[in-house]
């Protein structure tokens, strides 16, 4: 910072990078704290608690959410993160719109919403873990209040991330669907419960990806046959491709992402296209399907989509049902 003399000792920070205005207190730096806002050294999060404006664009949805959430935790006694903030802490994707209120588990039986604060009622059986140093709720507990709370896309890709297969660096807590069902008719009847079961009806360990989530949805939505996912074709070189969906009846597979997921150029990227395009060939060898591709734009608006579908062959009812 060069908003105060250069004897002046640093603005004290802590692990989060967060600066708490009654740590400033207690050190006497409040004017050197208001000389580095004026000269735009540090932002304000939420009252009270600053963080420096460094080099790298300013954190926004789900990083923002988190930091936000650090700053409301620094404010209070034995803070426990929950709900979209605790899954957000789990791992799980950020699919849809970031909630503008961070959330954490209540010290007692009753919740309130409170200077953009959610404090959810505790339950007895309310499970609380320690991550990191973090306290927070278990992630069946976290994934069935987003289930309750949010759109059935922010939920099922939540959902799915939860109960997915790990690969073997992936360090996340998981929980099984069994696990959140039977966490559902335990706490059953509750506001939002059958948000949680839509979102639980539907859910796939197979899931790969937040987008392969989406797009099951957008099938559903536009009347398309369910696919298989996950779908395994064995090659005439032994080895065996996976295919994110198939309908074999139909001749018809899909793969979400496409080849934009390789974007960026040179030459690795160019190789790994030309890798893909050799794949798709061989698949087409020995099955005879069609193949579709699309992306994140493709799914979000959902009748890009559609229409590639139609365009392979495969029959809707022709009746959409956004939710």
């Amino acid at each position: 910072m060069t908003s105060h003399p250069d004897d002046a000792p640093p603005l004290p920070i802590d692990r989060h990078r967060l600066i708490l205005a009654s740590a400033v207190l207690q050190t006497g730096q409040q004017a050197q704290l208001n000389r580095a806002v004026r000269a735009g050294e540090v932002q304000r999060v939420r009252r009270g608690v600053y963080t420096p404006v460094g080099a790298d664009p300013p954190l926004r949805g789900a990083g923002r959410h988190v930091l936000t959430a650090f700053a409301a935790a620094a404010q209070r006694d034995d803070p426990v993160f929950a709900g979209y903030t605790a899954a957000l802490l789990h791992g799980m994707p950020a699919v849809g719109a970031i909630p503008a209120q961070v959330t954490f588990l209540a010290g007692g039986a009753s919740g309130r919403i409170r200077n953009g604060v959610i404090e959810l009622g505790r339950r007895a059986d309310t499970v609380v873990e320690t991550i990191g140093g973090l306290r927070l709720t278990s992630l069946a507990e976290a994934v069935l209040e987003v289930g309750r709370r949010s759109p059935l896309v922010t939920a099922l890709a939540m959902v799915d991330a939860a109960i997915g297969r790990r690969a073997e660096d992936d360090r996340r807590r998981s929980c099984t669907l069994d696990e959140l069902v039977a966490l559902l008719d335990r706490r059953r009847p509750f506001r939002g419960s059958r948000r949680v079961a839509a979102a639980l009806a539907r859910a796939d360990p197979f899931a790969e990806s937040p987008l392969e989530s989406v797009s099951r949805l957008r099938f559903e939505e536009y009347g398309f046959p369910p696919p298989r996912s996950q779908f395994e074709v064995r090659l005439t070189d032994g080895r065996t491709a996976r295919l994110d969906f198939a309908w074999p009846a139909l001749g018809v597979w899909g793969e979400a992402d496409g080849l934009g997921k390789y974007g960026g150029g040179g030459p690795l990227a160019a190789a790994t296209v030309i890798e893909e395009k050799r794949r798709e060939d061989a698949i087409r060898a020995i099955t005879g399907w069609r193949c579709v591709r699309w992306g994140w734009r493709d799914a979000w608006r959902g009748v890009p989509l559609a229409r590639l579908l139609l365009d392979a062959g495969l029959p809707t009812s022709g009746r959409s049902r956004r939710r």
